[in-house]
């Protein structure tokens, strides 16, 4: 039986980002599973039990006896069928005596896949009684190339499990993603292959504190993808959601899964199961504070833990604490010098190995050093903090490398479209050389006609697909972003270690780098299917270009850069123009001015050209480029050269966006530049002066107050998104009320008084949009004075801004959230003043 390890929030978070929401069940499955719908995790529960019942150790027996009857690869499929689910059980000697027989009958039948199955199984059974060189092992099997599909995708799934163990979740689901694309759907023996897929799976939702996902994932490999006519008399899955529903606060839940995992093992033949439902009392026991029933609940194990020593790395633990609690040092002294010693043998997994200190902790405080304990308390929860930061970190990094993955693949396959594309133009030409001797040929011409022209559809449906992926993966990518920015941000304003701060910042830094990279991303792939337009509107000119200047000042300053401004007097003028998109130009153009001056200065100058016409020009005293390389520097994706982007990073898409921009404004963007000398980008556009006076907002980032015991509705479906918003608002004396969906978020509003509504957009049950015009006709119907409600979404398009407004929004938040742009729209919407201005909108 599969049993979790516990993972630190942080990991999960970053690894959560890697595949989605849902976790492990964000695979894409190729072979169609039994089940018509999800079921709840009680639906789950009480089918694994029933299913169960109708099984039992003894008939699965008699389906091993059976299949030595068979000399095919059934009887062998069917003997390791055996073999798995006595393994799982931790009844490893009868595990063992299968395989041998499994090994045997492979031998005798010449059936390679199956010998090297058995060898795969054995090494498993080894890992999971601590023989530790195993593991290794078990690592370089799945590294090796195979042809055989299912000895790589069970080697694989192992692997999964092993890495599930050692806190590499992002990795377990990337090798189960990858794999699973590999499984022939109609081989007769797929299903088995993907139920160890999704048994591998489950244990990374688990990791992953996603019981939702677990739920999911444990439905396929339990239920979904199960043999037709093979028994299943286990019931790994109680354990496993008593076990998550702990981990998330829920113990009544957890009280019922595990009765009915009691209830299982008191009628199970197999003597294994005890093991894991004396853990399963005596994490129950534990989480009630009784430590007195927690050692009622080992004492069947014996005092060396007898059948349970391949467990001891989760039993140790429990029962030393119980009896340091109880006043039995000696007891729990015994205990932990086993863990030390098994520690030092490499026996504990480890993320258990990383939660010892705690145990140490309890010991010393019932030998009566407090002050030691309470020091290595101290001492562990400053590691976690440091660990959970480098997760952080790494896991931003890996958030990139998917992006840019995936982008990449989509690229390459509209390559291969539009040569396909190519490739039959070419065969239409020859048909219209021949049109003139044939009537024949006529309906030659006419039938490559048609294909070219569902070749043109195909090639337009590729660019919406683009389109709809992009979309995707803004919303995807910018929900687990949220997490990273908004907690590094509040982690931020905290009082920490000067190296923490760093580290810290370096997240927070990281974070705004993504989010920059996937902006320029989503703009690029709309100007190039022509959905980017302009919204003109009225702005201050004047305002526009000093503030836009004024963000860069410190950074010029920092460098020992002179950032410098000349503005036309006669310019301070109200015009019409896209503000957001002028503001997006320049920003570029004095960013990438400071990236390549070291020494110097960059001259910001803004003046006249006749009529209504503007010249911007933004000139530096930076590295410069030849004129062979300008048409370079203004393509997607291109530098100047390749030393250029391995000394200053960057992804060449500023300059590009920023041309692509001019142009739709009705301008063009050029430059001159002289190596050694620098570089000067200049363009001219027309900016119509308009009477109607627009307030100049203040430059930077300043901080918003917001006046403390202020009540707020937070629906957002997302625990993370929840636990962030949470973080944030309690310290400003926020009293929140937080509900999962669109549904109860309306249910909670009828029945309460608010002062402000944080709306998700993208919600099961009932979405954002749905909630809130349900609200304002609530609000209509009992004439009630209208209340504040912001969107919150990770979608940061214009069409969901307006989605938004139209169905009685006030304002528009999208993800990432900071601090400071959350108290700042929320400050606007108290007051009565629309928070358009704190979207980050991708227009």
């Amino acid at each position: 039986m599969v049993r979790p390890v516990l993972l630190a929030f942080f990991v999960a978070v970053v690894a959560f980002s890697l595949v989605g929401q849902g976790g492990a069940a964000a695979m894409t499955t190729r072979v169609e599973p039994t089940a018509a719908r999800a079921l709840t995790s009680a639906e789950l529960a009480s089918a694994v039990e029933r299913r169960a019942q109708a099984a039992s150790f003894t008939s699965l027996d008699i389906f091993g006896q059976a299949a030595l009857q068979r000399d095919d690869r059934e009887g062998l499929s069917r003997l390791d069928h055996v073999v798995w689910l006595r393994s799982n059980q931790g009844d490893f000697d009868a595990a063992r005596r299968w395989n041998a027989t499994l090994t045997e009958r492979a031998r005798q039948q010449g059936d390679a896949r199956y010998a090297q199955i058995a060898r795969l199984n054995a090494l498993e059974i080894m890992r999971r009684t601590g023989d530790v060189p195993a593991r290794e092992i078990i690592a370089a099997e799945a590294a090796k190339p195979r042809e055989d599909w299912f000895v790589h995708t069970r080697a694989v799934s192992v692997h999964a499990m092993l890495q599930v163990e050692d806190s590499r979740i992002n990795d377990a689901l990337r090798a189960l993603a990858d794999i699973e694309t590999t499984v022939p759907s109609r081989d007769p023996y797929a299903r088995i292959a993907m139920t160890r897929l999704w048994e591998a799976a489950s244990l990374a939702s688990m990791a992953l504190i996603d019981i939702e996902g677990a739920t999911r994932a444990f439905q396929r490999y339990e239920l979904d993808y199960a043999m037709p006519g093979y028994p299943r008399p286990d019931f790994d899955s109680l354990f496993n959601l008593a076990y998550l529903s702990l981990q998330v606060g829920r113990p009544d839940d957890a009280q019922r899964y595990a009765d009915a995992h009691h209830r299982m093992t008191t009628t199970s033949e197999s003597d294994g199961v005890a093991v894991f439902d004396a853990h399963l009392c005596a994490m129950m026991a534990d989480h009630r504070g009784q430590s007195k029933e927690v050692m009622a609940c080992l004492a069947p194990l014996g005092e060396d833990l007898g059948e349970g020593r391949f467990w001891a790395q989760y039993l140790l633990p429990l029962r030393a604490v119980a009896q340091a609690r109880l006043g039995q040092i000696e007891g729990a002294r015994r205990d932990m010098a086993d863990i030390r010693s098994m520690v030092a043998t490499g026996a504990f997994s480890e993320e258990e190995a990383i939660r010892l200190p705690t145990v140490e902790a309890e010991l010393l405080f019932a030998e009566g050093r407090s002050h030691e304990a309470f020091g290595v308390l101290r001492d562990f929860e400053r590691d976690q903090s440091v660990i959970a930061a480098r997760r952080f970190s790494a896991g931003v990094g890996q958030i990139t490398d998917q992006m840019q993955h995936k982008l990449d693949e989509r690229r390459q396959q509209l390559d291969i479209q539009r040569a396909n594309v190519q490739l039959q133009q070419g065969v239409i030409g020859i048909g219209i050389v021949f049109l003139s001797f044939a009537l024949g040929a006529l309906a030659w011409f006419w039938m490559q006609s048609q294909r070219l022209r569902a070749a043109r559809e195909r090639a337009e449906e590729a660019n919406r697909a683009k389109s709809e992926f992009l979309a995707n993966m803004s919303h995807e990518i910018r929900t687990p972003l949220n997490g990273v920015v908004a907690m590094a941000d509040t982690l931020r304003r905290r009082d920490l270690a000067p190296a923490d701060r760093d580290m810290v910042e370096i997240i927070r830094s990281s974070g705004a780098t993504l989010e920059r990279i996937l902006s320029d991303i989503l703009d690029s792939a709309r100007i190039e299917s022509g959905q980017l337009t302009l919204e003109k509107t009225a702005a201050p000119l004047g305002a526009l270009v000093r503030e836009t200047v004024a963000l860069w000042r410190e950074r010029a300053e920092a460098e020992g850069v002179g950032l410098i401004l000349n503005l036309d007097p006669t310019l301070d003028r109200t015009v019409e123009c896209d503000g957001v998109r002028l503001r997006q130009v320049l920003t570029n153009l004095i960013s990438n001015g400071l990236k390549f001056t070291e020494a110097g200065s960059v001259n910001v100058t803004v003046v006249p050209a006749g009529g209504d016409g503007v010249r911007f020009m933004v000139s530096d005293t930076g590295v410069g480029f030849d004129a062979a390389n300008k048409d370079r520097v203004f393509g997607r994706f291109q530098q100047a050269d390749g030393s250029i982007t391995r000394r200053f990073g960057g992804t060449g898409l500023g300059l590009a966006i920023s041309r692509e921009l001019v142009e739709l404004m009705g301008g063009a963007l050029d430059c001159d530049s002289a190596p050694g000398v620098g570089s000067t980008f200049w363009f001219e556009i027309d900016l119509p002066a308009v009477k109607e006076a627009v307030a100049e907002q203040p430059a930077g980032d300043e901080a918003v107050s917001v006046e403390g015991g202020f009540s707020v509705l937070l629906a957002d479906d997302h625990p993370a998104n929840r636990r962030v918003m949470e973080i944030m608002l309690t310290p400003a004396g926020a009293r929140l009320t937080m509900v999962e969906d669109g549904a109860q978020a309306v249910a909670a509003f009828a029945g309460g008084s608010f002062d402000l509504v944080l709306m998700d957009v993208q919600m099961p049950v009932m979405d954002g949009l749905t909630a809130t015009a349900e609200i304002r006709a609530l609000e209509a119907r009992a004439g009630q004075a209208r209340t504040p409600i912001l969107m919150l979404t990770a979608n940061a398009m214009a069409e969901h801004v307006e989605a938004g407004r139209a169905a009685g929004a006030d304002g528009h938040l999208s993800k990432p959230i900071t601090s400071a742009r959350l108290f700042e729209a929320i400050a606007g919407a108290l007051r009565g003043q629309p928070a358009a201005d704190a979207a980050q909108v991708d227009a």
